[in-house]
């Protein structure tokens, strides 16, 4: 092959690198080489998407044209719209994506606003980024795209799919000891119950079915299962929910060792000041046998972050009732990531039974430590009063998990199979007999059928109206104004828990922004070879621009009209440590460039790279095949 060969043979490779590179471009195919795979849907998402039966519109609403988002936002738009057209890709045709640019006063932006859309200040205007997710006339929406939850990113997409596509609420139900909802009074207006915001909240997403802890069973369809302050729970029901769980249903139980509510309820008076009550706990059985422990013995306190509550004498700081703060919550998970603070009331204590952890997967949520974290005695607490209470804490410092996640094989709590039904109650006079309970449908489960879900939380009375909003009149009516995290914190455990198995395991995703750890260590190394010097210029520019301002208040005399004159000498001396200042000033500005200097050099050399690594890994692949070929001929 001659030289002209050679040259018409690299130009071919050439031409087709770049036609590959323009085809490649055109073809919604792509490889994800991030750490963390952020640019590729997880398996759970794709499934959710892959299962749509009707069509799905996904609009999503970023300024780009009259008004520019800022700069930080601009950047995250361009990873949502990535990972929105990986849904559309994985949705078999069902998901469609719409952009939409909502202008100033435009019809676009009335129907982001309809939506419930967030603007962002910008210095053209209100800028947009948001989304919603529309199936027939049912619309989802995501008032602003934040780029601080970008780890949260395709959890909040997947959820508000799954909640667009769910036609009928799933349903809830709520098993508890506490008087959760309070029957109307004959001939009078019924009072607010303990819980009524809480159940509003849940009503939005969910058929909550409140359930009395003498039921005989489960009501068909249930979704989740709430355990809350449950104790002499029937065992037909308890049997029921024992197998939910282990056909893979997700539960959600908060375990009490001493519950002001119930103390409340049972002594009619203000659950501050309640006498004793020998069924203030709830019954832990079941939850150990599946392999969760909660110490019932002792409530956790916490004298550094404790509340103020009602004493006898007045307003006391009571250690068992404290606030867990951020550091507190595990920011792995969507579900406490942005949680800002939780209040309990006298919780208790949370780990594995021994053993357990071959088959169980424990993940603390909320952790209280610190060297004012320790225990108080159940029997101490109950008897109070708080300020008894106090003075007698002695902290210890050992961490407590007061919420966790377990996963994975748990056991039954019948070990022998389904509970034979007991004799029925007599019918009082007048009543109709009550139903007889039905044999458990299917075989009984020793083990999990599939891997169950529980969320455990070593406190019921954190998630009652009196702890966690405060009511006010509002326009003549009652208006309900959160005080803490627990009530938004609850609503979204248990949505959760609602919705499909691929949501509730679906962990967060890394961040496309990577740190640039090169660029760091050569930051570090230049401010560790310039910082000295610069101490000392910055030192001798103090004291030159101080010198000037004293000889400039310095007179050389006084005229007749009072005015100060400078003498010759002094214009000269200022003038020299003006100059002075100006050449430090200037040897200061060299030094701060010098510190980017091998920062740029390494800018310049990717630049570089990056230009010429395509030509020349063509080039290499030409000569190669020129050399093979000049060596097949000979």
């Amino acid at each position: 092959m001659n030289r002209s060969q050679a040259l018409l043979a690299t130009f071919a490779v050439l031409a087709a690198a770049f036609f590959v590179n323009l085809i490649s471009g055109a073809i919604p195919a792509r490889v994800d080489l991030t750490e963390d795979r952020t640019f590729t849907l997880s398996p759970g998402s794709k499934r959710i998407v892959g299962r749509l039966e009707e069509s799905v519109t996904l609009e999503f609403f970023v300024s780009r044209s009259d008004v520019k988002l800022p700069a930080r936002y601009e950047s995250y738009s361009r990873r949502v719209e990535t990972l929105l057209r990986e849904y559309v890709a994985a949705s078999g045709g069902k998901a469609k994506l719409i952009i939409t640019d909502p202008k100033p006063d435009s019809p676009e932006e009335q129907r982001a606003q309809r939506h419930g859309l967030s603007a962002l200040r910008a210095p053209q205007g209100s800028a947009y980024l948001g989304l919603t997710v529309q199936l027939a006339d049912t619309v989802k929406a995501a008032p602003v795209l934040d780029p601080s939850r970008e780890r949260f990113l395709e959890f909040e997409v997947t959820k508000l799919i799954a909640s667009a596509a769910r036609l009928e609420r799933p349903k809830l139900a709520l098993i508890s000891s506490l008087p959760i909802t309070t029957p109307s009074p004959q001939g009078g207006e019924q009072q607010p119950g303990p819980a009524d915001v809480l159940l509003s909240e849940l009503s939005q997403t969910f058929e909550v079915i409140t359930i009395n802890t003498t039921a005989k069973e489960l009501p068909a369809g249930v979704s989740v299962v709430a355990l809350v302050h449950a104790h002499h729970v029937d065992e037909q029901l308890a049997y029921a929910v024992d197998q939910f769980l282990l056909a893979g249903g997700p539960v959600f139980a908060a375990v009490d060792p001493l519950s002001r509510m119930q103390k409340f309820a049972q002594g009619n008076m203000p659950f501050m000041m309640a006498p004793m009550a020998l069924t203030a706990a709830s019954d832990p059985a079941m939850i150990r046998a599946w392999g969760v422990n909660v110490e019932m013995d002792a409530v956790t306190a916490d004298g550094d972050a404790s509340l103020t509550l009602g004493g006898t004498r007045g307003e006391v700081s009571y250690p068992a009732a404290f606030a867990a703060g951020e550091g507190a919550f595990t920011k792995d998970s969507p579900l406490t990531s942005e949680l800002r603070m939780l209040a309990f009331m006298e919780p208790g204590a949370l780990s594995l039974i021994s053993g357990a952890e071959k088959r169980l997967k424990f993940e603390p949520l909320v952790t209280q430590a610190g060297a004012g974290v320790g225990a108080i005695n159940v029997t101490a607490a109950n008897a109070g009063p708080f300020e008894k209470v106090a003075v007698g804490f002695k902290p210890d410092g050992k961490p407590r998990v007061l919420v966790a996640s377990v996963a994975g094989e748990f056991t039954s709590a019948f070990p022998k199979g389904a509970p034979k039904p007991g004799a029925p109650e007599p019918t009082p006079p007048g009543q109709p007999p009550a139903p007889v309970a039905k044999p458990h449908p299917g075989p009984h489960l020793a083990m999990s059928k599939k891997p169950g879900r529980l969320i455990v939380v070593a406190d019921s009375d954190f998630m009652m109206d009196p702890f966690t909003v405060r009511q006010r009149q509002v326009g003549g009516q009652v208006a309900a104004e959160p005080i803490n995290d627990n009530l938004g914190f609850v609503v979204s455990v248990l949505e959760t828990l609602g919705g499909s198995d691929e949501l509730v395991g679906l962990r967060t995703k890394g961040t496309a922004l990577r740190p640039f750890k090169e660029v760091d260590r050569l930051e570090r190394e230049a401010q560790a070879r310039f910082q000295a010097k610069l101490d000392e210029i910055e030192r001798r520019l103090e004291e030159a621009k101080n010198k000037v301002a004293e000889l400039s208040r310095q007179s050389g005399g006084v005229s007749a009209k009072g005015t100060i004159t400078v003498t010759p000498e002094m214009q000269r001396e200022i003038e020299k440590f003006q100059k002075e200042a100006d050449r430090l000033s200037q040897e200061q500005r060299v030094i701060r460039r010098s510190l980017t200097d091998d920062v740029k050099s390494l800018g310049r050399g990717l630049q570089l790279g990056n230009l010429f690594a395509g030509p020349a890994i063509a080039l290499l692949f030409g000569l190669f095949y020129t050399l093979a070929r000049r060596r097949k001929t000979s």
